[in-house]
This record gives structure tokens, sequence and C-alpha cells, in this order.
């Protein structure tokens, strides 16, 4: 259970509320090498250099943004390269049913920090790791996105009829056919080709009944007609190759905190968001409104001390 709790509103970010409450719980467990267990939001690197600075460790995802995606996909292609294979750390997990299975697996490398030139700086481990059930779910979730880009690239072109859009222009078809691929982000991962598909139909020049003596002119209709969309394998073994990788960060030693250790840390971890899902599922709480900042604050408190109960 947290030794200290803060209500902040939602507007605000969430970047440095870590360190006061922190603080806080050092005062009252008056104790040194605390494991400071959170999200993406305590990996900020200014929160990570207060933690180490008074000589605790922290364990935290590190978030997709900035220097770190470069060098994620540094960290994965060095997960997945055919020398790796059968090197990494596998780390086993009993479910519920008392079943043992693999929970996931992964390297870990070290590297040093600073917060600024000059400043002090600190050693620490990022775990590149890879887990089976969230590959399974960002597979599952390329394959629905593949799914949505081919119905969507084939409503482009509908076959000739009443009220059935045409592309006419190539130039407006290839703009579609990126829009979509962006949308659904599966951008090369599909081989779409098209075709000219050319209508010539005759009509009489002028009003009335025709005749056989009478002019016609031969009316051209040309539109842009897509006449496949194949899976480009090679691309999509690659990317699913890459889906269910995660790196962590944290100070603390080996011997403090082993990979295994600190992967089945992070996800026992207390998350404030159960919370919140067990108030919606559970107690079914309706919304609630309050206008003073101190009745927001008792009912917040009230309501987590009654889940936690």
């Amino acid at each position: 259970m947290p030794l200290a709790t803060d209500v902040w509103s939602g507007e605000r970010a969430d970047d440095g509320l870590d360190r006061p409450l922190l603080e806080r719980m050092e005062a009252r467990l008056n104790r040194n090498a605390l494991l400071c267990v959170g999200d993406g939001k305590m990996s900020a690197l200014a929160t990570r250099a207060h933690v180490a600075g008074r000589q605790h460790f922290s364990l935290s995802p590190l978030p997709l943004t900035g220097a770190t995606a470069e060098a994620m996909a540094e960290w994965i292609s060095e997960g997945i390269a055919p020398d790796r294979d059968g090197e990494l750390e596998q780390i086993f997990r009993v479910n519920h049913r008392g079943e043992q299975g693999l929970a996931a697996e992964g390297y870990e490398v070290e590297r040093a920090c600073c917060l600024e030139a000059g400043a002090a700086t600190w050693n620490e481990r990022v775990l590149v790791v890879r887990s089976p059930v969230h590959a399974a779910r960002q597979t599952a979730g390329l394959e629905k996105r593949l799914a949505h880009a081919e119905h969507k690239l084939a409503a482009l072109t509908p076959a000739r009829g009443r009220g059935k859009r045409q592309i006419r222009a190539e130039a407006t078809l290839v703009e579609a056919i990126d829009h979509v691929l962006k949308e659904q982000r599966v951008d090369g991962l599909r081989r779409i080709a098209w075709e000219p598909q050319l209508e010539r139909h005759t009509q009489d020049v002028g009003r009335g009944r025709g005749s056989a003596k009478r002019a016609q002119r031969v009316i051209e209709n040309i539109r842009s007609h897509i006449t496949c969309i194949a899976r480009q394998a090679g691309p999509s073994a690659a990317l699913t190759q890459r889906c269910g990788w995660k790196a962590f960060v944290t100070n603390a030693a080996q011997q403090r905190l082993s990979l295994a250790d600190a992967v089945l840390c992070y996800r026992n971890a207390y998350r404030i968001e159960r919370l919140f899902n067990r108030l919606k599922s559970r107690v079914q709480i309706a919304p609630l409104f309050v206008t003073r900042d101190d009745h927001i604050e008792g009912l917040t408190s009230l309501l987590t001390l009654g889940v936690r109960v």
C-alpha cells in the first residue's frame, strides 16, 4: 500500500509529482536504499536523477519518445539477432491455476547517465524484455489493421454502378492509397497494383430519336481501378518479430535486483489505475458533481480507502 497519496487536477502533467511523494515516504520510513517502482512518468530523467541522488533505486518502463525511440530500434535488433538465439534470459511465472509459463525473456545493457553537463553521473541498467502475451496482442492488432486497410483499399475502386463513385485520376488514387496505409499504420506491408480502365459507348448527337444517318459521337470514361492487394510477406514477418518488446530502466545493481526480479516486481507493483477500474466495475460508481477542492480530495480519499478494504 502507498504511504502517501496526493490528489491533483487532471489538466496538469504528472512529471515531477513523484519527487515530493518520495521525500514524504522517505521521512516516514526513515531508511535508505528504497526501491521506487512506477510507470513511464517516473522514468523522466530529472526524477531518475533525484532518486539516484538520494541513494534510492527506481524501476520504470522507458516511453518510446525522443532518443529512446531510436535506441529501442537498435535494442530490439540486438535482441532478435541470430547470435542471440538461445541466449536471452527466460523468466517464468506461475499463474493462478498453478501452471508455470514463460512470462518474458530478455537481456540488459549498462550505461552512464547525467542530468546535465557537469552534473553528477550515475550508472543504470536498461532491461530489454520481450513478453509473449504482449507480442501476441500486438500481432493481433497488426492483423486487424491489415484487414481494415484491405477493406478500405477495396472500397476505393468499387464496381461500376449507380451511385458508385469512381476515381478517374491516377494521382488521386495514389493519394487515397497512401492515406489509408498511413492511417492504419501498415505502410510498406501491402503491395497494391492498379490499372486504368477505359469504357466506350456511343451517343447520338443532338436531341430526338436516332436514325441510321444521324451523327454519333464516342464517349470514353477512364477510371483507375485497383487490381491486386497482396501482403508483403517479408516486411510483415519482420515487423511481427519486433512485437512484444519493452525497455525498463533501473539504477539498482544486479545483486540488488536481477532481470527476473525486476520484471516480476514491476508486474506485481501497486497501480492506482486498478483502484479506478474496481470503482467502475465492482462498486459501479456513477458520475458525481462536486465543486470544492476539499470535497474532491476527501471523496477521492474515501473511495480509494473503501476499495483497498
